[in-house]
């Protein structure tokens, strides 16, 4: 049986090693336990590694792996000693000069390297965004390969720029984890809540994740107890970072230092017990929210609405309201038109997490009247008032995948300048995506404008 490393997080107790941290080695059945050497040790997520060929199982050293497995000068791509069959179309798209010759500068962002994938990039805009971090029009890089979602998002921005733009507000910043603590009955569990809560453990956990973690400053501390379990929500911010690693490292701190400081036995813990939601849509985003919490609107002349969106106000927000209240009827989480839409697209062409899409798209839209001058009762001659409440939009201009070539070109066009700023370019983008989709529904154009801008050649 070929051997591998697995790790043992003293993090959750190490009572057989005590306080040294170990490599169990699996050889033919039997366990070996030995130190790790300085240089796996190294770092939150060090392993070991056993590979030979360069291919990375999740237990590799970053700096013994392969920066690419796909072999241009002999034109071969081996994974496990063995060829896989390629055509000449791996070599131009994928493998290309530039994305081998680039490979070293994705190793920290992907594992087992074989080159890029080309994915169709447009812009949109101008869109007047009017905010505390932002005040000018933008022209924004959009990834998207759907027909007509850029022209109908690029029809939105039309009608918030003629309007005057539309005003942006970050409420609050705050990415989320959750590790939990899990207790042999409630009594057990209701004790190290109590304790958890108390003001003297927050202010000291809070003080210590400031000074052992750099760009950590702690936003909240929150205990919450279902049954034997008690889940320790903590928020940070990572000015421009989108913070999801450092507060997995905070949060790691804080289940050793709990065991340390808490009087009794602490049974098990582990970094995430699903509070936090990660990657996946809940209620939990739509009304607490974590990264940017940010809420946007604009007032839509009665004009800007029949000669751009082709409706009026009141069929428009009639439309909207219909809808929402469907949406809620069969328990939808989002109350929005296709706000993944635009968020995907945004989030891919800027180096964002894809995948937050699932958390950033719990947001809800809205649409109302608005009286063009005092005392008007003729619902046709109201403007449009249009919003939205996105709480958890996870966006960054540091870290991650935002300092990789084609994302921070791309971003390049747009110009922010922080994550502040790129957030409520964000929430712009959404409410035009809104506007443009009840529009097209109402009018309906919407079938023809798919069929028209997806059948142009």
């Amino acid at each position: 049986m070929s051997s591998f490393a697995v790790q043992l997080a003293l993090a959750r107790g190490g009572r057989a090693f005590g306080a040294r941290r170990f490599v169990l080695r699996l050889t033919d059945c039997c366990f070996v336990a030995r130190p790790l050497t300085r240089a796996a040790s190294s770092g939150p997520n060090a392993n070991v590694s056993d590979e030979k060929d360069g291919v990375n199982n999740g237990n590799q050293c970053k700096s013994s792996r392969r920066a690419c497995l796909s072999d241009r000068a002999t034109r071969t791509l081996r994974v496990h000693g063995k060829e896989v069959p390629v055509g000449n179309d791996f070599w131009e798209y994928v493998a290309d000069e530039q994305s081998v010759q680039d490979a070293v500068k994705y190793q920290n962002n992907t594992e087992n390297y074989i080159g890029t994938v080309k994915y169709p990039l447009g812009i949109i805009g101008p869109l007047q965004v009017n905010g505390e971090h932002s005040g000018r029009p933008y022209v924004v890089p959009m990834a998207s390969h759907e027909g007509a979602l850029l022209a109908s998002y690029n029809r939105g921005c039309k009608a918030i720029t003629q309007s005057g733009g539309c005003t942006v507000r970050i409420k609050r910043r705050s990415m989320l984890r959750a590790p939990v603590f899990l207790f042999d009955n409630v009594a057990s569990a209701t004790d190290f809540y109590r304790f958890a809560e108390l003001a003297e453990t927050k202010d000291r956990l809070s003080k210590h994740l400031v000074e052992n973690i750099k760009h950590c400053m702690v936003t909240s501390l929150r205990a919450i107890q279902t049954d034997r379990k008690v889940h320790l929500s903590i928020g940070i911010d990572s000015d421009d970072a989108a913070g999801q690693n450092i507060v997995t490292y905070a949060g790691d701190l804080v289940m050793r230092v709990m065991k340390t400081w808490y009087s009794a036995d602490i049974p098990e813990s582990y970094i995430e017990g699903g509070f936090n939601a990660g990657k996946r849509v809940s209620v939990l985003h739509t009304l607490i929210g974590k990264g940017h919490s940010v809420v946007v609107d604009c007032i839509v002349p009665k004009d800007v609405v029949q000669r751009v969106l082709h409706t009026t106000p009141y069929r428009l927000q009639r439309f909207q309201k219909m809808h929402s209240r469907t949406n809620e009827f069969i328990g939808g989480i989002s109350c929005t038109a296709h706000v993944a839409n635009g968020l995907a697209a945004f989030y891919i062409a800027h180096g964002q997490d894809p995948a937050c899409t699932a958390e950033s798209s719990a947001a809800v839209t809205h649409f109302d009247l608005v009286r063009p001058f005092p005392g008007c009762t003729n619902l046709e001659e109201f403007h449009l008032y249009s919003s939205m409440t996105l709480n958890t939009i996870i966006v960054a201009t540091v870290g991650g995948g935002t300092g990789l070539p084609s994302f921070k070109a791309a971003r390049s066009i747009l110009g922010v300048r922080s994550s502040n700023e790129l957030a409520e370019v964000c929430a712009a983008v959404a409410l035009a995506g809104e506007l443009s989709f009840y529009a097209a529904m109402e009018s309906g154009e919407f079938t023809a404008a798919h069929w028209n801008m997806t059948h142009k050649y």
